[in-house]
């Protein structure tokens, strides 16, 4: 009888040993952004939120300036003024969008894609700011960048391009194969 009993017991032990870890693994959440962890040093929902707001700030600026840029540069008059106008513009509205969508910043994923057309919109400035000869410009742009790097971060995969083919507002992702991470390198998504 005592044999039976101890079997029981071990079995009984056995089966409490594998359901802990299965229950404890349970109570966690579920979070892609990383905010359960915030010791991290990069996202926290307040950081992001001020990073936000000055990007609409810089971003105000940035349209002002970059449009007295243009006129007093060649292209004043043109068609193509009027197109970087625009394009400064949009950028702009999609930041305006992403702070107002943003709002207390509880739920990443209700402004992921405003944050997408933000970086998408930014990587089209890119392109064209260092072909303006003005350092004020240039200066404001930096600004810019280095808030679109923690926009970037903090959206990760909602990010655009997921930090390949070209987004310099995305850190690479570690977790990706090392060939995938070789600079110059184009790999489908």
């Amino acid at each position: 009888m005592t044999r039976l009993n101890l079997i029981k017991s071990i079995v009984l032990a056995a089966l409490l040993a594998l359901t802990l870890p299965v229950l404890a693994a349970a109570q966690g959440t579920y979070d892609p952004w990383g905010r359960n962890n915030r010791n991290n040093g990069r996202y926290d929902d307040r950081y992001l939120r001020d990073s936000i707001h000055r990007l609409d700030r810089l971003a105000k600026d940035f349209e002002r300036d970059f449009d007295r840029a243009l006129d007093r540069s060649r292209q004043n008059g043109s068609r193509r003024e009027d197109v970087l106008n625009g394009e400064a513009r949009q950028f702009r509205n999609a930041v305006s969008d992403l702070k107002s969508r943003f709002g207390n910043g509880r739920d990443l994923n209700r402004s992921a894609n405003e944050a997408q057309r933000v970086l998408q919109s930014a990587n089209r400035i890119d392109r064209v700011v260092n072909r303006v000869n003005d350092r004020r410009i240039f200066s404001e742009w930096s600004q810019i960048r280095q808030e679109l790097r923690v926009i970037g971060d903090a959206y990760g995969q909602y990010g655009y391009n997921n930090g390949r083919n070209g987004d310099i507002y995305r850190r690479p992702n570690n977790n990706d194969p090392w060939w995938q991470r070789i600079p110059g390198v184009r790999y489908p998504n």
